[in-house]
């Protein structure tokens, strides 16, 4: 069973599902080419306030969020990079966040510490939208395929902790279904264990220190075999 990849596009463009279409064709061509062991799923929200009721679901944890700056025409208040601040500082301080513009920074920025203070969040990367993938192999258009091309590599950038429970879980699935792990006193689901890990929480934390605690313990032993 292969492994799935959620991700929100939060953009309020006319054409949005359209544009779902194209990644969608054009991820299916990577991931044959490049041999990927994951499907994407993706979401799409044009308001401010529906993404974040969407990103407070705690049943949908998202490996990335791509955030559109100017969200004015959804007749939205808040803008893009408001919308970042709102995900790190209360929602998931984890996922991987790309940040696309029409304009380039220094014009959606011109005070730079505006500009610093957002890439302070944890932004993996900025795309100016009309920026175009440098494969000399295309699978669509080289704007949409830049941005495929980018959640792929956002992905890539993943914690390697949750990456091996997703795939031991996406592998054994019908065997450990009610296997569970028991971090500070509490029982949970490795499904349970890996969203914690996704959204850097103590729980998630906490086993990732016990984990690595656990191997090297093991390795001490073992003398390292």
């Amino acid at each position: 069973m292969e492994i799935q990849r959620i991700i929100l596009i939060v953009d309020d463009s006319k054409n949005i599902d359209r544009d779902i279409k194209s990644y969608s064709t054009i991820f299916e061509k990577l991931k044959e080419a490049r041999n990927l062991d994951y499907n994407l799923i993706f979401h799409t929200r044009k308001k401010y306030e529906e993404a974040i009721e969407l990103l407070q679901d705690p049943d949908i944890v998202f490996d990335v969020v791509i955030v559109d700056h100017n969200l004015s025409e959804g007749g939205n208040e808040h803008s893009g990079d408001e919308l970042i601040q709102e995900i790190r500082q209360h929602i998931n301080k984890h996922c991987k966040l790309i940040f696309y513009s029409m304009g380039d920074l220094a014009e959606i920025f011109p005070n730079r510490l505006d500009l610093i203070n957002l890439f302070n969040l944890g932004i993996f990367r900025f795309l100016s939208k009309d920026m175009s993938t440098s494969s000399t192999t295309l699978f669509g258009s080289g704007q949409m395929q830049l941005r495929v091309e980018t959640i792929i590599d956002a992905i890539q950038d993943i914690d390697f902790v949750q990456v091996t429970l997703e795939r031991y879980f996406a592998e054994y699935r019908e065997v450990i279904s009610d296997e569970m792990i028991t971090v500070a006193g509490k029982n949970y689901s490795v499904n349970e264990i890996i969203n914690l890990i996704k959204k850097d929480a103590d729980e998630g934390r906490l086993y990732k220190s016990n984990l690595a605690e656990s191997v090297i313990i093991h390795n001490i032993l073992t003398g390292g075999k």
